[in-house]
């Protein structure tokens, strides 16, 4: 069941199949500039929106807009320049470990890098790593793709076990209209940005 909650976010519920529960947050909705800046989520920020997608599905209290906030500003509440005008790999994995530290996160995450000439050597361990409760983050683009029209973070959720393939959360309007579609390892693979960290697994920590 795919319950609407407003315009800027809904539930998606599991099922029987393995799709796990989902906040999925609509990053095309939050038009509004973030406070004491020109920066709009709407615009730039599919990296926050993947972060806060994947803590709000694991049961903590954040938003695209608490985890912009993260992002943009540094500990003196000044804006730090460089995250500014985009979301790249290594500023999420910084806002991660930033997220970890200031609010004790019982969250931890492991960087999969794969060889683009050999994908499928790391095939299963996605799989079971998707299985065993993480969830990804990987980052599509740029050239035209099945998820968006340019560069682009989305979360791999879960895994249907009757195919093996991802349930997907996307920002995205595409991704409108992805919620009961399950998408291959390849196709992901095909689609997905070279050279950036791959798949930002990330799952509640055991102890």
């Amino acid at each position: 069941m795919i319950k609407l909650i407003n315009n800027e976010y809904e539930i998606i519920e599991s099922n029987e199949l393995g799709r796990r529960f989902t906040v999925r947050f609509k990053q095309y909705e939050y038009n509004n500039e973030i406070e004491q800046t020109n920066w709009r989520i709407s615009k730039n920020g599919c990296g926050p929106t993947a972060i806060a997608t994947v803590l709000a599905s694991l049961g903590y209290n954040e938003t695209p807009i608490s985890i912009s906030k993260i992002m943009l500003f540094n500990e003196f509440g000044f804006l730090s320049d460089g995250y500014y005008n985009g979301i790249n790999g290594v500023s999420m994995i910084y806002c991660l470990n930033k997220l970890i530290n200031k609010f004790n996160l019982n969250i931890e995450y492991e960087i999969v890098k794969i060889n683009y000439k050999n994908p499928e050597h790391m095939k299963e361990k996605i799989i079971n790593m998707i299985k065993d409760g993480y969830m990804a983050i990987v980052n599509v683009g740029p050239h035209p793709n099945v998820f968006a029209q340019e560069g682009h973070y989305i979360v791999i959720t879960s895994l249907n076990k009757n195919n093996n393939e991802f349930y997907i959360s996307n920002s995205y309007p595409e991704g409108d209209n992805q919620i009961d579609i399950t998408f291959s390892y390849e196709q992901i693979v095909n689609d997905m940005y070279k050279d950036n960290f791959d798949f930002l697994m990330i799952k509640k920590s055991i102890n």
